[in-house]
């Protein structure tokens, strides 16, 4: 997570360190929980012996902070070893014959001194005897540094599959056009991207540098540069909205992944700016379990992005943080109503139009012509068609047809939906 700020600075000789602010811990949460998913789902068959991952933290900085009370935190290099760590514990729980996680682990910095922090803390944790085993430290640009590492992918086999941390300080170090060579090469990639929006929309003006600085990510084409004066004084604050929205339909084309999903963090502070924080991928699973995660820690929803609801977490309205819960009021209760009732309106205007276009389909069908609308999982649609099921307004049958679902929380995705011939239902 290298920055190019004073406020990060990494020095092992003198044990310098950057406070590390509670919207990037809850973004570590995050990196943490969906690796050890990553693993546990990946190998839930049994029989799998083996898995190998590649990791690539292509801003990995100095792998140690301080948190806010001085204790130390480590950075996303050692979160992620630690996490396949767990992972590979877990899947080998009650097993006389474990299974093995293998991972080479690629870790840049454009800067010289966050690598040999870096490099001291993983020796200091033990972990030194790794590096250039399975553990690799490069200080070069990210986007210099990936030819060399799509070699090393592709040569370590298994269907090159590979989680890319992208944590870019603002919006311009990584264009479009290297996440889009990644998933051209590599079908079983991730990407987890940090896209500073506010930084990338305060500035934007139809101007020949900041045009240039938006054609080098490969974003120009999906920014109205016509029609932005006129929506800037036409519109004060909702251009920005209809911005974000061109941003996010433009980043998944441009990436060339099929699924992402855009969980948006806001940092402590009175005019803080908001970033997304980013997953793309080719996999269906892979998007539906990082839409669990991101559940578990929003406490914010927004509909600026899309006509869907999308969650993300906002720093001044955690307790944690904070530390007003007499101000708050019940605030985290409501955020759960609140989201419950908003998804539920969402749902019940997008999942009709699709089952009447297409009157039978699989659930897989369905959760795949809606993963990049709404942030809503498995779990939250099945339980959105529970009323339709039980009223008998959708007919949903195992895939041979011999068994009928009597609730929408029994669906299997193989299982194949029925929508009626008129399309005169209501379910939410």
């Amino acid at each position: 997570m290298a920055k190019d700020n004073e406020k990060y600075i990494w020095d092992w000789q003198t044990r310098t360190f950057p406070v590390i602010d509670p919207h990037s811990k809850v973004k570590h949460q995050i990196i943490s929980e969906y690796l050890q998913s990553y693993v546990q789902v990946l190998m839930r068959n049994a029989l799998i012996p083996e898995l190998r991952l590649s990791i690539v933290d292509g801003f990995c900085g100095g792998g140690q902070y301080h948190d806010l009370d001085g204790e130390a935190h480590f950075g996303s290099p050692l979160i992620a070893l630690e996490a396949v760590r767990a992972a590979e514990t877990l899947i080998n729980v009650n097993r006389t014959q474990p299974r093995v996680v293998r991972t080479q682990n690629f870790f840049v910095d454009v800067k010289q001194s966050n690598i040999d922090c870096l490099r001291a803390v993983l020796t200091a944790q033990g972990l030194g005897q790794r590096i250039n085993r399975d553990v690799f430290l490069t200080c070069s640009d990210f986007t210099q540094a990936l030819p060399a590492i799509t070699q090393r992918i592709k040569d370590f086999g298994h269907g090159g599959r590979a989680l890319f941390l992208l944590d870019q300080y603002a919006y311009g170090d990584v264009p479009f056009s290297s996440i889009k060579s990644i998933f051209s090469r590599f079908k079983n990639a991730e990407v987890l991207l940090t896209f500073n929006v506010d930084a990338l929309i305060t500035y934007l003006a139809d101007r020949k540098p900041n045009r240039k600085a938006i054609a080098n990510i490969n974003l120009e084409q999906h920014i109205p540069w016509s029609e932005l004066a006129a929506l800037k004084a036409t519109q004060k604050h909702e251009w920005q909205y209809l911005i974000q929205r061109c941003l996010s339909k433009g980043i998944l084309i441009e990436s060339g992944a099929q699924f992402m999903t855009v969980f948006f963090i806001t940092p402590l502070g009175a005019n803080p700016r908001t970033y997304w924080f980013i997953h793309l991928a080719n996999q269906y699973r892979a998007n539906d379990v990082m839409k669990s995660i991101h559940w578990r820690h929003g406490n914010q929803f927004s509909h600026l992005l899309s006509p869907s609801l999308f969650v993300g977490y906002d720093a001044n309205r955690d307790v944690q943080v904070t530390h007003q819960q007499d101000l708050l009021l019940g605030e985290e209760h409501h955020f759960d109503g609140a989201t419950h009732e908003r998804i539920c309106t969402e749902l019940s205007e997008l999942l009709p139009q699709l089952l009447y276009k297409q009157r039978e389909q699989t659930f897989e069908a369905l959760m795949h012509s809606v993963a990049n609308f709404t942030m809503a999982d498995e779990e939250v649609v099945k339980r959105s068609l529970n009323v339709a099921v039980s009223n008998q307004d959708l007919e949903v049958r195992d895939k041979d047809g011999r068994s009928k679902r009597r609730k929408g929380e029994s669906i299997k995705l193989s299982d194949v939906i029925t929508a009626p011939a008129q399309s005169t239902f209501f379910f939410l």
